[in-house]
């Protein structure tokens, strides 16, 4: 729990919002947890497909693949809002897809995150009104839990 991200994620207009280098092989993952810190399942893509365990496994639609930035990092959105899992770009929703049965019951848990497999290139916008960040979550480097050793 000490490295991991709460925050409302069903109710959450503006989703978690990162900053990465979106490329055809490198995935961006978000690991999803229920608020005791069970892991629910993860949500990763790249420019070639995206998947979230046991719901969703496709191809990246074109508008999103097309809306990366030419060159550097772009800054994109993962939303769970009601039930239906968006990416948005610019804040414009780039893919859409409604989670049915029983995915929309597993992710309606959803209520902390971290990241995973991802570089330190990679930041996310931490906002302090909406999540309440892990002991352990550094500001930088992905997100990613200190290294730091308890004695």
């Amino acid at each position: 729990m000490e490295c991991t991200v709460k925050q409302d994620l069903v109710s959450s207009a503006r989703g978690i919002q990162v900053t990465s280098k979106l490329r055809r092989k490198r995935l961006n993952s978000i690991v999803l947890y229920d608020d005791g810190g069970k892991e629910i399942g993860k949500f990763q893509w790249n420019l070639r497909g995206i998947w979230m365990t046991g719901c969703i496994a496709c191809l990246t639609p074109a508008d999103l693949r097309r809306a990366k930035s030419e060159e550097g990092q772009t800054t994109w959105s993962f939303s769970l809002k009601d039930g239906i899992v968006r990416i948005s770009i610019n804040d414009e929703c780039l893919y859409e897809q409604p989670l049915l049965g029983e995915c929309k019951e597993r992710y309606s848990k959803a209520e902390r995150f971290a990241f995973y497999d991802m570089t330190c290139e990679n930041t996310f916008s931490y906002t302090p009104s909406e999540m309440e960040a892990g002991d352990r979550i550094t500001p930088d480097c992905a997100g990613t839990c200190s290294e730091q050793k308890y004695y």
